[in-house]
């Protein structure tokens, strides 16, 4: 006898954001459902319940998920405290290449000087080219600060200290 399996399912779940400036998520773990249909029925009898019905509707969600099959977080994370560390290293590495004598915390108080290092950030992970990510430093350099003093060879040795520290390679 061949059994029929679904390899399709949904999850429901509840969710809201609460406390004074909504800065906290609550999220409840409903059910699974073999259907699109009886999530959404279920939703409507979840709904009438004490505690959900105080809350509209848009917060049941239902996502939908292929059984036995990797869908979410198939190249791994990273924590947030991952990317903390590697932002600070990042500000020595500039502060260095700059004489900037303050402690990165400091160095963020500068908003130019921050929003430069989070263009620059945004790229360390994809670019290992010496000449390509020294082009962008160069280019985010030139569109945030009016100093033109740095020649193209200071540039160089910045993206050759970024790509040595191995940004790129850390996290693929």
């Amino acid at each position: 006898m061949k059994q029929y399996f679904n390899s399709t399912m949904y999850l429901l779940y509840h969710m809201y954001d609460y406390g004074k400036n909504n800065e906290h998520e609550e999220i409840k773990t409903l059910g699974i459902y073999s259907t699109e249909q009886q999530a959404m029925e279920a939703v409507e009898r979840y709904y009438r319940l004490e505690g959900f019905r105080r809350f509209p509707k848009e917060c049941f969600c239902i996502d939908k998920y292929r059984v036995n099959v990797d869908t979410n977080w198939r190249e791994g994370f990273v924590s947030t405290d991952d990317l903390d560390r590697d932002f600070e290293t990042l500000t020595v590495c500039f502060n260095e290449w700059l004489c900037n004598n303050q402690n990165p915390h400091e160095s963020w108080k500068n908003k130019e000087y921050y929003n430069a290092l989070c263009d620059v950030n945004t790229v360390i992970y994809k670019m290992n080219d010496i000449t390509e990510l020294a082009e962008y430093i160069q280019s985010v350099w030139m569109k945030r600060f009016p100093d033109r003093s740095k020649s193209f060879d200071e540039y160089i040795e910045i993206a050759n200290k970024i790509i040595l520290i191995g940004f790129y390679k850390l996290y693929d």
